[in-house]
């Protein structure tokens, strides 16, 4: 097929955008939306001409194809074969509904993904990337060709997914969490592990890159300026703040995460559904909250509200709902923020309850459009429990799919676009077009043209265009042909806009033109007012000259120090000093540092330093010489005491993950044990390790502080503060007695930062008998210890055992471990002979309960519709004096507004069965006291010589530790069971209805 060009749709568009064309029809469909009111939303498309619709993408001729996932979640049809299609959709027409459909490619494998190239489209159906294209003008791909193969098919819901081109030139993609090792058949000697990285390749040569490590979600998207933004279940929104380039050059550099949570509405944000409430069979509590989030977009049209362009979008399929975030820069990174008009509600909502949004793009017109599955159940059958799953149709509404079409109101719907042959000097102006779509589109056929006779009007755009993100595209599709210099580089560097030189140093790392004019402007750049320059420039150091040593290092103490508190720019800084600087630079900032700025707190104060140490100690090259010579500036005097536990802490940990092993002379071994003697317990601690991993013999200074620390362990009448210090350096021991003192202090009168203390050095031992001697004290663990101890029980085989043994011996009930559904598969599922099957005579794969008789009957006898008003009432009646409920009632308990979006067999449930899965922090504890007495309540308040216990009616009782005799929790809650005694089934819906509707 003969390939159209370009500009012709602009100027069709361009038009469209001027004159009004055929009214829109006006579907039923969308009345069920909530939506900003400056917007409007229509019917694009619907089944039977798209199903299963998971990903879009305008070509330049304003086709548009959609990836129909047919397949998920298991195959499609009974022999779970793969099934998946790409749609080619037109509008040809112009009344602003697409009218012509036809399959493009069929039997693809969970197609995930489809985005533009080179005349046709390219495909993720794992475990390929597929090159599709129409040469004969059917509408139907007579090219299929393998790009890249090797990705994991797996879990369907973690696929290969998000192609996208990039501002780079290359394309796109997020790993989605199953992984693989990648191959091209154009560079067969190219493998990569991909592990847990997203990805980049070029389609025409083939090579695949690790780019950063993955948030392992459903979508990617960039902004104006490049940078990469993900997504992932709980944590909706996530920035990439290193790609792997960055810290690949770094020996000893530790792994870190590269990507990020930028939300400052909290992990598992608060999310406002409109639609119905439906039971979650796998985690309840997450209702109301982001649970799915998958599928993203940003909107980069001009024509839009100000306030709205720019923002990013992700979808929560089990809400029903696209939810906003506004970004804002904030240090090296970003934050993400609910728009004021969005507080309480989302972007967009639907009362749909098998609307199941899954993505957004920009269109060719200006629109935004939105993907919707339209499947019954989204969530993956693997996580559903397996009761819950015989009875539901993990396929229903296969036969489903919708695309709807967003625009501020008013906007006029464009004619049919047709496209025709286009050369290169009408795509050039397209650099700089308002529109995000339009400037990637132009460079991308401007580079996949890749023709030289462009060059000098790019060039020139590149440095006069008025608006800077043209100046950067230009620069981009540059380098894409291959043409970008050093003068292109230095001007960019200089450009007054911040964006445009953080964007020109990403250039420098990209092209590794380095010339004295780039060197010298990126170690200015080093100090440049604006945080996210600062940052790229401390990047691009590897890549150009450093000149004069000492210039260089002073680059970096001066980084560290100006940015203590951001950790992404301090790591910008680590990964940047090469390994000859590292001990000079922490020289210089141990010379420097006197107390931390008043304006940081003081737990980052330090970090730097301590990060910079650590990476001296993984060092390899550095690991045998760094305690040697460091030991001199840490036993300085006028080293202040937080200094130097920053340093021991860092080279510690680092020396900890290295080959090397630190060797020293009889000089620092006395320097070390002369340190050691006037330590602080915490820098003992410390300076004990690196002893240890020194080969350094136990001295008898420090056996004699073992023996003080044995002592004041155990004793109730010291300072919690000398306790915890001396708790430490119990793990030194290793003697059954020091088992048992450590043990003693998880007892229920103790603090809980000395159970804390205490749990952190058991947690090292892995016999079974610390397992058991653990799930014995469980009654006495504070409510912030016992998360960290049902983890430690679960994670260790050896400690499965005594677990289950205390459920059967009644030591512990299954309510308060509240195990979620991935806690109890640990046991039902675990390796260890037996623990499985004694395990489900306790709890099955589905949720839990006491009470499932009552619960059952009651259901069946609920009416369909509460009154808010009477339930308010009873609620007055029945929960106020523990539970607080909008304005109503006491904080004891959980404060109930927050349940609006839980279903009503959830809400009956817990009702009915109030020690179904209690919080530990709702856990209620038995304390009994010197004088006789005894007080129940929940654990309200603590310090090291009292505690406080609330109960109902929000009554307050403070009891002096020395008093205690006992303090234990009850296993269960303040709330008492049978709290339907006396009422009717329509009370409890009244009351189930108050929950609803208050937020």
């Amino acid at each position: 097929m003969k390939r159209p060009s370009f500009p012709s749709i602009a100027a069709t568009v361009f038009l469209a955008l001027s004159f009004p064309g055929p009214a829109r029809p006006a579907p039923p469909d969308t009345t069920g939306f909530q939506l900003d009111p400056r917007l409007e939303i229509h019917l694009w498309a619907a089944e039977p001409d798209v199903v299963d619709p998971v990903s879009l993408c305008f070509d330049e001729q304003g086709n548009a194809y959609v990836a129909e996932c047919r397949d998920y979640p298991l195959g499609a049809g009974p022999g779970g074969k793969v099934g998946s299609t790409v749609r080619l959709l037109r509008d040809t027409d112009g009344d602003g509904r697409a009218d012509r459909s036809t399959v493009f490619a069929a039997n693809l494998g969970y197609a995930t993904a489809v985005t533009p190239w080179r005349g046709g489209i390219l495909v993720a159906a794992a475990p390929d990337i597929l090159f599709l294209r129409d040469n004969d003008g059917d509408g139907v791909a007579d090219t299929r060709e393998v790009l890249v193969t090797g990705f994991v098919r797996g879990v369907s819901d973690s696929l290969v997914n998000g192609l996208c081109f990039g501002p780079d030139n290359r394309i796109h993609g997020a790993n989605g969490g199953n992984g693989g090792t990648l191959r091209s058949p154009r560079l067969p000697g190219n493998a990569l592990a991909l592990g847990e990285d997203d990805f980049a390749f070029d389609p025409d040569t083939g090579r695949v890159e690790a780019t950063g490590r993955s948030g392992g979600g459903f979508g990617l998207v960039f902004d104006d300026w490049g940078r990469v933004f993900t997504t992932y279940n709980i944590n909706h929104l996530q920035h990439r703040f290193l790609d792997k380039a960055d810290y690949a050059v770094a020996p000893g550099f530790p792994a870190v995460e590269t990507t990020g949570t930028i939300s400052d509405h909290e992990e598992m944000s608060r999310i406002f559904p409109v639609s119905e409430a439906r039971t979650r069979p796998n985690h309840p509590e997450q209702s109301g909250r982001f649970s799915a989030a998958g599928g993203m977009g940003r909107l980069g049209a001009a024509a839009w509200p100000a306030d709205l362009r720019g923002s990013i979008f992700v979808c929560d399929v089990v809400g029903n709902l696209v939810h906003r975030d506004v970004i804002q820069p904030s240090g090296a990174t970003f934050v993400a923020t609910r728009a004021p008009s969005e507080r309480d509600r989302e972007f967009l909502a639907s009362r749909d309850p098998v609307c199941r949004p899954v993505g957004l793009v920009d269109g060719p017109d200006g629109a935004l459009y939105l993907l919707d599955m339209q499947r019954d159940v989204i969530e993956h059958p693997d996580y559903i429990p397996a009761r819950v799953r015989e009875k539901l149709d993990v396929r229903a509404g296969q036969d489903r799919g919708r695309i709807y079409r967003i625009v501020p109101k008013a906007t006029p719907v464009p004619t049919r676009v047709t496209a025709n042959t286009a050369d290169a000097a009408e795509l050039v102006p397209l650099l700089g077009h308002g529109d995000q779509w339009w400037r990637v589109t132009a460079q991308r056929l401007l580079v996949e043209r890749h023709s030289p006779a462009p060059i000098a009007a790019i060039r020139s755009l590149a440095r006069t265009h008025a608006d800077p993100r043209g100046r950067v595209h230009a620069l981009w599709t540059l380098q894409g042909l291959g043409a970008l210099d050093a003068g292109d580089l230095a001007a960019a560097l200089d450009d007054a806009v911040p964006e445009a030189r953080e964007c020109a140093l990403v250039l420098v790392k990209r092209t590794g033109i380095a010339g004295p004019a780039i060197a010298s402007r990126v170690w200015k750049l080093c100090h440049d007012p604006w945080p996210r320059v600062r940052f790229a420039a401390l990047l691009a150091t590897p890549r150009v000259p450093a000149g004069d040593p000492s210039a260089s290092r002073s680059t970096f103490s001066r980084a560290l120090a100006r940015d203590p508190a951001d950790p992404w720019m301090r790591r910008a800084v680590l990964s940047a000093i090469p390994v000859p600087d590292r001990i000079p630079v922490l020289k210089a900032r141990l010379a420097e540092a006197g107390v931390a700025p008043a304006a940081v707190p003081s737990d980052t104060a330090h970090e730097g330093i301590r990060e910079l140490a650590d990476l001296v100690g993984a060092t390899p090259e550095l690991a045998p010489v760094c305690l040697a010579e460091l030991l001199p500036d840490i036993a300085r005097p006028t080293t202040p005491a937080p200094l130097r536990e920053a340093v021991l802490a860092g080279l510690q940990s680092g020396l900890a993950r290295s080959d090397g092993k630190p060797a020293l002379d009889e000089t620092s071994r006395r320097g070390l044990d002369g340190l050691a003697a006037r330590a602080t317990p915490r820098e003992l601690r410390l300076l004990w390790r690196l002893a240890r991993l020194a080969g350094v013999p136990d001295s008898p200074a420090r056996l004699q502080a073992l023996d003080r620390a044995r002592r004041t362990a155990t004793d109730p009448t010291r300072p919690a503060a000398e306790r915890i210090d001396a708790l430490g350096l119990l793990e030194f021991g290793g003697s059954p007695a020091d088992t048992t003192a450590l043990l003693g202090c998880l007892g229920g009168t103790e603090p809980t930062a000395v159970q804390s203390a205490a749990f952190d050095v058991l947690r090292g031992q892995k016999d079974a008998a610390t397992g058991v001697a653990l799930v014995e004290r469980w009654r006495a663990l504070a409510p912030g210890i016992r998360p960290r101890a049902l983890q430690l029980l679960l994670d260790r085989r050896t400690f499965h055992e005594p677990l289950v043994a205390s459920l059967e011996r009644k030591k512990i009930t299954v309510g308060e471990l509240s195990l979620d559904l991935e806690q109890r598969r640990r046991l039902l599922r675990s390796g260890v002979p037996g623990i499985a099957a004694r395990a489900a005579r306790h709890f099955g794969d589905e949720e839990y309960s006491n009470r499932k008789a009552v619960v059952a009957d009651w259901l069946a006898r609920i009416p369909a519709a509460g009154k808010a008003d009477h339930g308010r009432a009873l609620f007055a009646e029945l929960c106020a004096k523990c539970h607080r409920c909008g304005d109503v009632g006491e904080r004891v308990g959980p404060d109930l507004g927050g349940v609006a979006h839980r279903s009503v067999e959830d809400l009956l449930g817990n009702i009915l069965d109030p020690n179904m899965a209690i919080n530990p922090g709702f856990v209620s504890y038995q304390a009994e006291t010197r004088d006789g007495d005894t007080v129940v309540g929940l654990l309200a308040a603590e310090s090291a010589e009292s505690i406080t216990l609330v109960q109902a009616g929000g009554v307050k009782q403070a009891l002096s530790r020395r008093n205690l005799v006992r303090l234990e929790s009850t296993g269960s809650s303040l709330m008492p069971e049978g709290l339907e005694a006396g009422r009717t089934p329509q009370d409890l819906r009244d009351l189930v209805a108050f929950l609803q509707e208050s937020r």
